[in-house]
């Protein structure tokens, strides 16, 4: 955390530092986010709860989706900085096995819930946009923090994990300080979530973005 906290500064005395003709855009976002566990491990589709294999074995709800606001700050031109703060729904379908439990013979039904995962997320990234003028494809790189608001698997829950990402977008000013665009953005776990399992969270996002830029 300590480290998050000190690129967050630097990040923040690089702007106060820059350019004066640099850009100032504030926006609004929604993403749809595809989640899935890492292909890494043998068990990257249970989340042990109690004992040592008593779990919940995962599905993922294709609904997930997260809104916010963003900010981005051209330093120069073509290089920026970008933040903002959003809302992520991050819910799972589990199933609950107990093998270790004594049904006395019973017939055991098995049923799906949906597990809330839910997040205020903020990312910090690097911004790098090819061409200048009213049409600008752009790539990005950084890290989201996502603090747990709320969670049905809270007791093993850290409540915080960091995911690293990259993506593409493409924007466009269709009136004047006016812009919206499209992308996609790849993210992988680099913490874990939960104090039982490696998280290996994955997700595809792909998001809409109308920005408001300051000149």
């Amino acid at each position: 955390m300590k480290k998050i906290l000190h690129i967050t500064f630097l990040l923040l005395q690089i702007t106060v530092h820059s350019q004066n003709n640099s850009q100032w855009s504030i926006g609004i976002e929604f993403s749809t986010d595809n989640l899935s566990f890492s292909g890494d491990g043998d068990r990257n589709d249970y989340i042990v709860t109690d004992g040592n294999i008593n779990g919940y074995a995962v599905e993922f709800d294709k609904k997930n989706y997260s809104f916010g606001i963003s900010a981005d700050y051209f330093i120069q031109e073509n290089f920026g900085l970008s933040s903002g703060i959003l809302y992520a729904n991050k819910d799972l379908i589990g199933t609950y096995s107990c093998a270790t439990c004594d049904y006395s013979g019973s017939f055991l039904i098995s049923v799906s819930e949906t597990l809330k995962q839910r997040f205020l997320t903020i990312p910090i990234s690097i911004t790098y946009s090819f061409l200048k003028g009213k049409l600008k494809p752009i790539v990005e790189g950084g890290l989201k923090n996502n603090f747990e608001i709320a969670n049905d698997l809270d007791t093993i829950s850290k409540g915080y994990f960091l995911e690293a990402f990259i993506g593409a977008s493409i924007y466009y000013e269709f009136i004047k300080n006016l812009e919206g665009g499209i992308g996609y953005n790849y993210q992988a776990a680099i913490s874990d979530l939960y104090k039982t399992d490696e998280f290996n969270l994955r997700t595809n996002s792909f998001y809409l973005r109308i920005n408001y830029l300051f000149n």
